[in-house]
């Protein structure tokens, strides 16, 4: 779809406009000279007014006459039973999409249509000139304010130039500079596309990483499940191996492991973040700690617990010890933080110290 365009603005020599509208004969033929040139960029343009106190009749006239319109490619947005009385809408119906606004006032048809255009050329106007082009700056669509011609347009060209990221220093000077007929609008009309292509590719490169953090999310959904199926499979296993053997023994320690990156991945999906990996590998070294201070403090009361018929039994505390653990590593974390592992007091002499 080629890129709808709103031209907007007035240029009525009988109305005050501040800052003043210059050129009000000039700044006619300039509409319809960007009409002619969207028409040739193969652009569509939305319109709201035939009344000639707007430029819109200017940009229609030169649109059509360009003779390179194509089929409804003019969509006017008037108010319902008014604003449509284009004289090329009698002469080439085909080329118009009229689409009127139930709504008595103006100004909600005006501006509610802004948020359905990719673009807008601003050239002369007053108040409701000046908003729409905030209403462009706001949204980051393509903006050309023809700051030439005064009115609101060059309101709105001076906020564009201090708005980062939507127009580059040159294609803010184009706007500014004086109108030398249809060259001019060639340059308008090519730096409005240019900062739609632009605007296109930064909504492409959102897309792109937005489907890139919905693909960790998944993968990392999928990995929560086959960690919780390996976590309850290391369960039958260490009871169907036979006690004190090594593989009971390695299934004592690997079923922490799997809880504890079970649980940092699950916490990971909880909290709605996408770095399962990051998680997995803090989790998993959070949850083996805790199973091996829990694993010490066992021994310290029952040094044969391993070789007995309780390293099986143990399988279930690391299992659930691992899991709580990765599932709330940081705890973990600052209370390994706030030990004093290494306690260095001052040691008494042998026989203790001596009495005064």
């Amino acid at each position: 779809m080629q890129p709808v365009i709103a031209v907007l603005g007035s240029a009525n020599a009988a109305r005050r406009y501040e800052p003043p509208v210059r050129e009000h004969q000039a700044a006619l033929i300039a509409a319809a000279e960007l009409g002619a040139e969207l028409a040739e960029r193969g652009c569509r343009l939305t319109v709201y007014s035939s009344d000639p106190r707007f430029i819109e009749h200017a940009v229609v006239r030169g649109y059509v006459q360009s003779g390179r319109a194509r089929p409804r490619s003019v969509i006017v947005r008037g108010r319902f039973g008014g604003d449509i009385g284009f004289r090329e809408l009698e002469q080439h119906p085909d080329l118009f999409a009229v689409a009127p606004d139930p709504s008595p006032d103006w100004e909600v048809a005006y501006y509610r249509s802004l948020l359905a255009v990719d673009g807008v050329v601003l050239l002369g106007g007053e108040r409701s000139t000046f908003i729409a082009g905030l209403i462009a700056l706001s949204r980051r669509i393509a903006v050309a304010p023809l700051a030439t011609f005064g009115g609101g347009a060059e309101k709105v060209w001076r906020r564009l130039g201090s708005e980062p990221g939507l127009a580059t220093e040159d294609e803010v000077a184009v706007l500014s500079q004086p109108w030398r007929t249809a060259a001019s609008a060639a340059e308008v009309v090519g730096s409005l596309l240019t900062q739609h292509e632009r605007r296109q590719d930064r909504e492409a490169a959102n897309s792109r990483a937005d489907r890139a953090v919905r693909r960790r999310a998944v993968v990392g959904a999928i990995a929560a499940v086959l960690l919780l199926l390996a976590t309850l499979a290391s369960v039958p296993i260490a009871f169907t191996l036979p006690n004190g053997a090594w593989p009971t023994l390695s299934i004592l320690f690997v079923a922490p492991v799997l809880a504890s990156t079970w649980g940092a991945v699950v916490r990971n999906i909880y909290d709605g973040a996408v770095q399962w990996l990051r998680a997995a590998a803090l989790g998993s070294a959070a949850g083996t700690i805790a199973f091996l201070l829990f694993l010490a403090a066992q021994l310290s009361t029952s040094p044969a617990m391993l070789s007995e018929d309780g390293s099986r039994r143990l399988v279930l505390f690391a299992v659930i010890v691992g899991f709580i653990g990765g599932f709330t590593s940081e705890v973990v974390y600052r209370k390994l933080r706030a030990q004093d592992v290494v306690k260095t007091p001052v040691l008494p002499p042998p026989g203790g110290w001596p009495l005064s």
